[in-house]
């Protein structure tokens, strides 16, 4: 559904708290910045995308609302707007060694999303951005980034030079036949995360440290 539809609907109420929940975020991790429209600069347009998730919850309601805004990265320029792209992926066979391991030490497993992974990125690039629909300032200003937004070629490229400072900063390792599947082996403590963009499986063998570090990579969800 297109921003249009989405606020013409009956849902309305519900799909602009969930893009005033975004924008927050946006904000609060100074995404960007406001600038007067430079001439002669490719601006990258954006758009809205919208998802209903079906959650049980105790009251018995089961949907929630999710708006995330994209930047429409195909409209950018290689080799201006962006140079070297690449994604954070795991192998599939990393994967299910994780899992093997995993089931024949009887460790600890846990799956989560960063969902606000790509604004940490810096990036290297001056880009610039339409301002999001519903949000326009009314001024003839456009979006420089100071961070990276989903959509832009480069943001997966600059998410994995984040998290693998990150889990370096905690004493994972990069192993030599995958450089998305890390490990750590401190004392009694084994564990082993593995990468898919955002998307993190955390094994260990212990629940204390199992809950320390999902406790510190909620951080770079905060």
């Amino acid at each position: 559904s297109s921003y249009d539809e989405a606020v013409a609907s009956t849902d309305a109420p519900k799909w602009k708290a969930a893009m005033d929940e975004e924008m927050r975020s946006l904000i609060k991790n100074k995404t960007w910045t406001l600038v007067p429209s430079p001439r002669d600069v490719n601006v990258i347009d954006c758009k809205w995308l919208y998802k209903v998730t079906v959650k049980l919850k105790e009251d018995g309601s089961t949907d929630r609302h999710k708006a995330r805004l994209v930047a429409r990265g195909f409209t950018q320029q290689h080799g201006i707007d962006y140079n070297e792209v690449y994604s954070p992926v795991a192998k599939q066979a990393s994967i299910r060694v994780l899992f093997a391991i995993a089931v024949a030490e009887q460790m600890f497993l846990h799956q989560m999303d960063l969902k606000t992974a790509f604004f940490y990125g810096s990036l290297d690039e001056r880009l610039y951005m339409k301002q999001p629909p519903g949000y326009d300032s009314g001024t003839n200003e456009v979006c420089l980034f100071l961070k990276s937004l989903y959509g832009l070629k480069q943001s997966p490229r600059q998410w994995n030079h984040v998290i693998d400072k990150f889990l370096k900063s905690l004493g994972f390792i990069r192993t030599l036949s995958d450089f998305y599947l890390y490990v750590l082996r401190r004392d009694n403590l084994f564990a082993m995360i593995s990468l898919w963009v955002d998307d993190i499986i955390i094994a260990c063998n212990t629940k204390d440290d199992m809950d320390c570090i999902k406790k510190s990579l909620a951080k770079l969800d905060s």
